[in-house]
């Protein structure tokens, strides 16, 4: 028999999943235009003017009608409704504010009063005020329980608080009197994918679809709620007809490109980020994703090139560090791995795959202690990870530490009951604490998990020569020979 060698529990490349941007809310749930101007009293042509027409003689025409002291009450309120929406109009809020303000207190006809709240609900929230812009939606349902446009603007001003209940709630009002408008179901499907709901937010999706089948960010974000599912076959159809019906909307060629990376077909998924990125150069999540196709290709170069530029575009993108990282792994070069997975540290201190990868890299040059303290903040961060047992108990076993190592395999099996390699170190660890019977034990379970381990033949061998067992001794170093040839 030949000394036997340290077992080896190689470089696990952890790789963190590609990110996907939040689905922004479209359509009914962004703030809708304000009300357009309605017909008003005047004498002469003032009342026409008032009522449409070009900003600066509208606002003369209705000015008018204010100052007329001859003019009815109702005439001047919507006389000063109409002048603050022309003013909204032009950007000048404060004086469309005091117009509408001047409107309510006069104005009888709960339609205009529901409107013209309405209208200051919009300036107040585009202004940050978010608690006078909420009183005017409120007040606005108020006036008139059937305007679907106050039920919008309030579910966006719910969105921007990330009250997604109530904001579900004022959607479905919405939906309720507007039962043909798509856009209101992709914003409500946009917020049960948000909260966790995939299946109402297809259904959402797929009402919207029904109602407008040329809308393509209804399919785009359809795939991705199947994506999350796991139906990636139905995501890859949704984004690709997304694609079809608008090739210049990069989101559904990255979103395509996720689909098939999904689906293993990295050659495709590149071809579709690359469709994104040029589309749009400074979207650093398709340059990541591409990125992600790259290194699964074994193409590290360009992988790293596609990292770097994501992160010289979103310097906190601690995705594209970590797998840079695993990129540079693949390269023994540890000290650029040990950089990027230390950035990505300190973007968040707690990135499973960053310590997990730091220490491997640390391993590699040899720095045990530094090594099994980035495993064990691992294991910290994920105590149920098989792998980071399994890494920190080979540096352990290395460090003469048998017992310790034991007790990490121990934990690793227990998590992975078919972790080949933990069986084998276990085994390997036993019989260095000269007890051959239980290393045969465990030897043969990893035999049996991986019948092509030359490791385990070589420590079993070793096992059965320790119990002076030389037929089975012989007979695994045989196999460890037909294995690996080059064992001596």
């Amino acid at each position: 028999m030949q000394p036997i060698a340290t077992a080896f529990a190689g470089i696990a490349i952890a790789i963190a999943i590609a990110s996907v941007t939040v689905i922004a809310l479209t359509g009914a749930a962004q703030p809708a235009a304000a009300q357009g101007a309605n017909h008003s009293g005047g004498n002469g042509g003032d009342g026409i003017r008032c009522s449409s027409g070009r900003v600066e003689i509208a606002i003369v025409a209705c000015t008018h009608i204010i100052e007329d002291k001859r003019e009815e009450d109702e005439n001047r309120a919507i006389a000063s409704r109409n002048r603050g929406f022309y003013y909204q109009q032009k950007g000048e809020l404060d004086r469309a504010i005091a117009d509408y303000t001047s409107a309510l207190k006069h104005a009888d006809m709960h339609s205009v009063q529901a409107k013209t709240y309405l209208n200051r609900g919009l300036i107040y929230f585009r202004k940050g005020d978010e608690v006078h812009a909420l009183a005017d939606y409120n007040e606005a349902v108020i006036q008139d329980p059937k305007l679907a446009s106050a039920y919008i603007n309030r579910a966006s001003l719910f969105i921007s608080r990330g009250d997604n209940d109530r904001a579900i709630a004022d959607l479905g009002r919405a939906a309720e009197l507007n039962p043909k408008d798509s856009a209101i179901y992709v914003s409500r499907g946009a917020l049960h994918a948000r909260s966790g709901d995939q299946d109402r937010a297809i259904a959402d999706y797929t009402r919207a679809i029904e109602l407008n089948p040329t809308n393509a960010m209804a399919f785009r974000d359809r795939g991705f709620a199947y994506r999350v599912t796991g139906d990636s076959v139905r995501a890859a159809a949704d984004a690709a007809e997304a694609v079809r019906l608008d090739p210049g909307m990069a989101g559904a060629h990255q979103d395509l490109g996720l689909s098939l990376q999904a689906a293993g077909e990295a050659e495709r998924a590149i071809a579709e980020f690359g469709r994104a990125i040029e589309l749009n150069p400074m979207d650093a999540q398709a340059l990541k994703a591409r990125g992600d196709s790259y290194l699964a290709e074994g193409n590290r170069e360009l992988a790293i090139a596609d990292f770097s530029q994501a992160i010289r575009l979103d310097a906190k993108m601690t995705s594209a560090y970590v797998n840079r990282g695993v990129a540079y792994l693949g390269k023994s070069d540890w000290d650029s791995a040990i950089g990027d997975f230390t950035r990505a540290i300190a973007l968040d201190a707690n990135q499973f795959a960053a310590y997990l990868n730091r220490g491997q890299a640390r391993g590699a040059k040899h720095e045990r202690e530094p090594a099994i303290a980035d495993f064990t903040q691992a294991i910290r961060i994920k105590p149920e990870a098989a792998e980071a047992y399994r890494q920190r108990a080979f540096f352990r076993q290395e460090g003469g530490d048998g017992q310790g190592a034991i007790d990490d395999y121990d934990q690793a099996i227990e998590f992975n009951p078919r972790d080949a390699e933990a069986f084998r170190g276990r085994g390997f660890a036993r019989l260095s604490r000269h007890e051959p019977d239980a290393a045969i034990v465990d030897l043969t379970a990893a035999i049996a998990l991986n019948p092509k381990d030359p490791l385990a033949y070589r420590f079993r061998g070793a096992a059965y020569a320790a119990k002076k067992d030389f037929k089975r001794a012989n007979a695994d170093e045989a196999a460890t020979r037909q294995l690996d040839p080059a064992a001596r």
